[in-house]
């Protein structure tokens, strides 16, 4: 690994993206479950740690035989539920790590009572004390490990690209086409002279797995028994991207009550991110978006076929120049985000899908 800019490597101590300390953070806490729910293509375990109780759920169908034939009840009533429950999982792409830090400073909330700067959320903390909350901080811990970098801020998309998407070997490149990073799946490995912390060591883009397969990565199955077991009312997976945050738009292939909660929380955040001065990008699209991405099974969608739940994608910035966020603005980004959705859960959890 080139190190392109040494200033990616250095961060506020509330900044904690670093596999070594995001995980010795999770080893000292003490008011929330630590657990793991899996080990990544590599060998890696991947760690969720939950705030609130797991109340049980009594199947007598899965999803899609309950759903069927008009009994949703058989997989899961939400009327045995007390509390709502989220899943906010982060760094599915090793690079972006914007959610991850989020993720520990929402973590240190629920320990401390205020997050790593010591700032205290107390409408956040106040919802959070009312439902079951599940944090996966690094879902794909292979590539943050091989990333290596804290941040990208004040970088460019040719940094976002090499720790990102990494690069071929010189006599590999020539014959690989345009977009072959998201394109081939796995990515070729060995024709890599550096592998970029996009994929897990397996060459594996696990946001766009091969799903419901036997070839599943397992981080993606780790993620996928999490949520199907937990059953949430909603999760949010995380991204990072060049331009400033937005909540996805709607994907094709999910029912279209789905469709009219991810518009309807995509314009909440965006208008709380507007009057906190945080700079969203999301704007209402006219239409439902059938191709590429939205069009397609990626992992938000699949998570939501094994479970019910509200899907929901986030972007958050990475920063890029030439208008960097500072961290924390970052950081406000990603706490105001989840207040917004722990409201919003909040208020139709228990009477999910109406």
């Amino acid at each position: 690994m080139q190190i392109r800019n040494p200033a990616f490597f250095e961060a506020p101590s509330f900044w904690k993206s670093d596999w070594g300390e995001v995980n010795a953070y999770l080893d000292g806490v003490k008011a929330g479950q630590v657990w793991e729910i899996g080990r990544s293509h590599g060998g890696l375990p991947i760690r969720a740690v939950a705030y609130g109780p797991k109340e049980p759920i009594e199947r007598r169908g899965n999803p899609f035989s309950a759903e069927a034939f008009g009994h949703p009840e058989d997989f899961f009533d939400p009327r045995k539920r007390t509390r709502p429950v989220v899943v906010l999982i982060s760094t599915v792409h090793g690079v972006e790590i914007e959610g991850c830090v989020a993720c520990l400073n929402f973590a240190h909330l629920m320990e401390s009572g205020a997050d790593l700067r010591g700032r205290r959320w107390e409408a956040l903390h106040e919802l959070a004390a009312g439902m079951r909350v599940v944090l996966v901080p690094l879902a794909q811990p292979d590539g943050r490990v091989r990333s290596a970098v804290r941040h990208l801020r004040g970088g460019s998309l040719a940094d976002l690209s090499y720790y990102g998407q990494g690069v071929p070997k010189p006599d590999a490149g020539g014959d690989l086409p345009e977009g072959w990073h998201y394109r081939y799946s796995p990515v070729p490995v060995d024709r890599m002279e550096y592998q970029g912390g996009y994929t897990n060591d397996g060459g594996i883009n696990i946001d766009l797995d091969d799903f419901f397969s036997a070839h599943m990565a397992p981080e993606t199955r780790a993620l996928m028994d999490l949520v199907r077991d937990e059953t949430p009312d909603g999760f949010l997976v995380m991204h990072s991207h060049n331009p400033g945050p937005w909540i996805a738009s709607p994907n094709a292939l999910v029912p279209e009550r789905c469709q009219y909660h991810q518009v309807q929380l995509g314009a909440l955040v965006a208008a709380r991110h507007r009057r906190d001065d945080l700079r969203p990008a999301w704007r209402a699209k006219a239409g439902l978006d059938r191709s590429g991405y939205f069009g397609t099974i990626n992992l938000p969608t699949a998570l939501h076929h094994v479970s019910g739940a509200l899907p929901l994608a986030f972007e958050f910035p990475h920063g890029l120049a030439p208008n960097p966020y500072t961290f924390d603005e970052i950081l406000d980004i990603g706490l105001t985000l989840f207040e917004e959705i722990l409201r919003y859960i909040q208020t139709w959890g228990r009477q999910r899908g109406r």
